[in-house]
């Protein structure tokens, strides 16, 4: 299936109804014009001129087939033009057919076009905005009533028989309007279910990748410490050779930026905003995922706008899991290489979870925080704050490559 095709798929301003129902165009309005058919068979003694009656259908039936064959053209919407030459031949029919017939037969099967051009106009909703079909359908709706009117006093014209065509011809524009309603706030519940399942699928394979990469950090750093230790414990090696201190004070380090560094955030910058203020139990960590080492070649603004909206959160308290993700433009088939080629889109995403996030979403220094990363900012269930932007990566960064997070 083709990007133009699936489009076809989902109801729009334009096209209310997907592509698949342009069949069920044809299936309506082929049995609609068969049965006005028969009865142009069973009343043709009532037509002034049975072949005029008979190019008056050939029209009608003719339609909506080529509403479907030029929505097809114009890539599944019936253009503007398109639209009212149909609407213009569908008044012909209903002007012309009260002409061939007499008076005295005005009120009964003679008068086929009611309901056939009522179902055509049925049809048409599926190329056209709903508001386009009722205005067609009243003013179909309004011809019938007048011409039936015209055979009042004659047997079996009356009120009942203005109600039928009233009902044979707005009847079918109405049932239309309700079912795409109903149909419309279907697809959009459904689009919202899968949008929030794929939402909280990637909220889970984030944080179980965030899980693993702390672990992978860490077991790195547990092949050479253990080592380390054991030839040191064994005698193998002594605390006063110049490389095993070297080694030992490298390891080192590198612990204390896993287990301190990266439980305040300060992995961002030596210049990261303190929890003063709030104590220390009120900020839970900063959680990082940036298996592509994204973090030190983002542009120093956007990395200081960071800083900046992690500050601003940082003086809610109540919460209880941040972090922060950064992902390439295409982390599917991004290689090490491609990423290190030079200035590539970057998509940072910021979630915050607790109570504190429909307030943090309306908090002036958080948005001002946002706009200056060019996020944008949301608030799902109440209690989870995320801000998304996508940013441009930079050949340099501030922070070395020695003290990457």
């Amino acid at each position: 299936m083709t990007a133009r095709q699936a489009r076809l798929d989902f109801p729009s301003a334009r096209r209310p109804l997907p592509q698949i129902f342009d069949r069920l165009v044809v299936i309506v309005a082929v049995q609609a014009q068969l049965f006005a058919l028969i009865e142009i068979f069973q009343s043709r003694s009532a037509y002034r001129s049975v072949p005029a009656c008979l190019i008056l259908w050939l029209v009608s039936a003719t339609v909506p087939l080529a509403c479907v064959v030029a929505a097809r053209r114009a890539g599944g919407v019936l253009s503007a033009r398109a639209f009212l030459t149909a609407s213009g031949l569908l008044f012909v029919v209903d002007v012309g057919l009260p002409v061939l017939v007499p008076t005295a037969d005005r009120a009964g099967p003679a008068m086929w076009n009611w309901g056939a051009v009522g179902v055509t106009l049925l049809t048409l909703a599926a190329f056209r905005p709903l508001r386009d079909v009722l205005i067609m359908a009243a003013g179909h709706t309004l011809i019938g009533v007048a011409a039936t009117a015209t055979a009042f006093g004659q047997p079996g014209a009356g009120a009942f028989s203005l109600l039928v065509v009233a009902n044979a011809a707005a009847t079918p524009a109405l049932a239309v309007a309700q079912y795409l309603s109903r149909y419309i706030r279907a697809v959009r519940l459904r689009e919202q279910a899968v949008g929030a399942r794929r939402e909280i699928e990637t909220r889970n394979a984030a944080s179980q990748a965030v899980r693993a990469d702390a672990a992978a950090r860490l077991g790195a750093l547990q092949a050479e410490v253990i080592p380390l230790l054991t030839s040191v414990a064994t005698g193998s090696a002594t605390a006063r050779d110049e490389q095993v201190a070297r080694t030992a004070r490298r390891l080192a380090g590198e612990i204390r930026r896993e287990l301190v560094e990266a439980r305040s955030g300060s992995w961002l910058l030596p210049a990261a905003p303190s929890a003063a203020g709030n104590g220390a139990d009120a900020w839970p960590g900063l959680g990082l995922l940036d298996p592509h080492r994204l973090l030190a070649r983002l542009q120093d603004a956007d990395r200081a706008a960071l800083i900046v909206l992690v500050g601003a959160l940082r003086r809610h308290s109540g919460w209880h899991r941040v972090s922060v993700a950064l992902t390439p433009g295409d982390a599917s088939q991004a290689s090490i290489g491609e990423l290190a080629a030079g200035p590539s889109p970057v998509t940072l995403t910021v979630v915050a979870t607790g109570s504190p996030a429909a307030a943090a979403a309306r908090d002036v220094d958080v948005i001002a925080a946002a706009r200056r990363l060019r996020a944008s900012v949301e608030v799902d269930s109440a209690t989870v704050f995320v801000a998304e932007a996508g940013l441009p990566l930079a050949r340099t960064g501030l922070i070395s490559p020695g003290i990457r997070a």
